[in-house]
């Protein structure tokens, strides 16, 4: 049986990333390496030198989805390693990567990982089950310490919900997220996910049902009172993701923007 899952903690620390983005390897003398994250040397180092302490060879690299801080470092690990390269949309990056499609299974070893497609953070988002251990790689899909971004343009409210019931039917025992320390009760984690995003979502129609016309950074200090004002960029994002959800729903309408870089403004019916 394969020693646990190694975690390499990418030196990369933001508002973005937290302590920074967790790279996991996992297998026996063939290895698989979940986002090798940002392109930095020590990072590379870092990686090959955990690899080399479980007497393995990186063999397969797998992306949970194309972000700055989990994707770049795959174009240079894969020329070191020879590993391939496999990811849910393979022309977001130039590693030649495999395209990989829901309920594709990769094994290294005795390790066997079930791709699992959840939009919503990007469209391109994958986890990855291990079925055997019942353990969830979560990648930016679910976090430990803080919530999940949802960008508009690049992700969907109601795709990140049905995902979220998705990854909660697989009943996984254990989560490893992109970002954070290990799960032991995932599903109460998942729970959690869920029921703060429908409270979240009431809370927005509320707020919105306050205010004649708004942009989505208006119904931010109330919503997030409390919250470091450098996530409010990040709050304001998540925000209209529920709102253009919200539009879809028939209870809230666009009212257009001032021009393309202003935010989009919105009046609730």
């Amino acid at each position: 049986m394969s020693a646990a899952p190694t975690r390499v903690l990418a030196p990369n620390p933001s508002v973005f990333t937290g302590r920074g983005t967790n790279t996991y390897l996992l297998g026996g003398s063939s290895l698989i390496c979940i986002d090798p994250g940002p392109d930095d040397e020590q990072h590379l180092a870092a990686i090959l030198d955990a690899s080399r302490a479980r007497d393995g060879r990186i063999t397969t690299i797998l992306l949970t989805h194309s972000h700055p801080d989990h994707r770049p470092l795959a174009l240079r690990m894969a020329t070191e390693t020879g590993a391939s390269v496999h990811c849910f949309d393979p022309s977001a990056g130039q590693e030649h990567a495999q395209a990989m499609s829901d309920g594709e299974v990769v094994r290294a070893d005795d390790v066997e990982l079930i791709a699992v497609h959840t939009p919503g953070h990007t469209r391109d988002h994958l986890c990855f089950y291990d079925p055997g251990a019942r353990t969830l790689f979560t990648g930016d899909h679910i976090l430990n310490g803080t919530t999940s971004v949802v960008h508009p343009g690049e992700g969907d409210m109601a795709d990140y919900m049905e995902s979220l019931r998705r990854v909660q039917a697989l009943q996984p025992l254990t989560i490893l997220p992109g970002h954070g320390e290990r799960v032991d009760d995932a599903g109460a984690l998942i729970d959690e996910y869920i029921a703060h995003r429908l409270e979240r979502e009431v809370q927005v129609l509320a707020a919105a049902r306050e205010r004649s016309e708004f942009a989505p950074m208006d119904l931010v200090p109330p919503l997030y009172a409390g919250y470091p004002v450098a996530v409010y960029p990040l709050a304001a994002w998540t925000v209209q993701a529920h709102l253009d959800k919200l539009v879809r729903d028939g209870l809230i309408a666009r009212a257009g923007s001032g021009s393309e870089t202003d935010a989009p403004r919105y009046i609730a019916t």
